[in-house]
């Protein structure tokens, strides 16, 4: 399934635009998170991994590649007091991170409004990170290229990545484009990419089982919540959201979609 770069931003930024809505806060962020913001399948767990794999420190500067609303590079400056710099394309992301985070530069992290594809750094990273962000990228490779410039020789990648199982149809892969504006490779083609580029051998833990949990949550608080929800953006967005993350839940319990976090290291 192909679809042009336009097309592809334009859907993207549908979906992360609604992501401070009730249904997020209400269904993730509030009964996972403590009301925190971490809207991909690797959540506060990915970022304690990179600190222990990537050994953080405060002698050390991270990068986060779709930032969001801020809350992940917060995360990092302070468990680890590393200098942390987030790149958002979306301008709503990029004002709502800035008015949740507004002494975000006195405390070590600050935000770049940027395409990853086009942005290019002023310095090199010791630790590059992201959730789930390989599979909203146009051009992957380009991507990972990327990535390895900007990196110190010797540093870390850190992501949670979304891949094909062998049994996903077209027709699911419909249902995920219409949805959340991405495609998946396969578990085999994504890690070839990564080895391609240049990177050393990645650690892959899979993470499925979790996603899977995260799935049921959002179906459970969506039914506790559908008043409020409702009230707030409508019946039907409401059924669209419970359907969405009924699917998803099939689609990750029967392996048809897997979730990875892996981390490798700049050689």
């Amino acid at each position: 399934m192909v679809h042009d770069a336009v097309a592809v931003r334009e859907k993207q930024l549908q979906v992360w635009d609604v992501s401070d809505d009730p249904r997020w806060r209400l269904t993730i962020y509030e009964p996972l998170y403590d009301g925190k913001i971490f809207a991909n399948i690797g959540g506060p767990a990915l970022l304690d991994y990179m600190g222990a794999y990537a050994g953080l420190g405060p002698e050390h500067s991270v990068l986060e590649l779709g930032s969001g609303m801020g809350d992940a590079c917060e995360y990092v400056a302070s468990h680890f007091g590393s200098r942390v710099t987030g790149v958002e394309m979306s301008t709503q992301q990029i004002e709502r991170a800035r008015d949740r985070h507004r002494d975000s530069r006195s405390r070590g992290f600050d935000f770049v409004q940027a395409d990853m594809l086009q942005w290019e750094p002023s310095q090199y990273y010791d630790a590059v990170y992201f959730g789930d962000m390989l599979a909203v990228a146009q051009d992957r490779r380009a991507l990972l290229e990327r990535i390895y410039r900007w990196l110190r020789p010797g540093g870390a990648l850190t992501i949670t990545d979304i891949v094909a199982g062998p049994d996903l149809s077209d027709e699911e892969r419909a249902f995920i484009w219409a949805e959340d504006g991405f495609d998946v490779p396969s578990h085999a083609d994504s890690l070839a990419m990564i080895r391609d580029v240049g990177f050393e051998e990645p650690d892959v833990t899979d993470i499925t089982h979790t996603v899977v949990t995260l799935q049921e949550t959002i179906l459970q608080e969506s039914y506790r919540h559908k008043t409020t929800i409702v009230d707030a953006v409508g019946a039907d967005s409401w059924l669209e959201w419970l359907e969405g993350a009924r699917e998803y839940r099939r689609l990750f319990a029967e392996r048809k979609l897997v979730g990875l976090r892996i981390g490798t290291h700049r050689a």
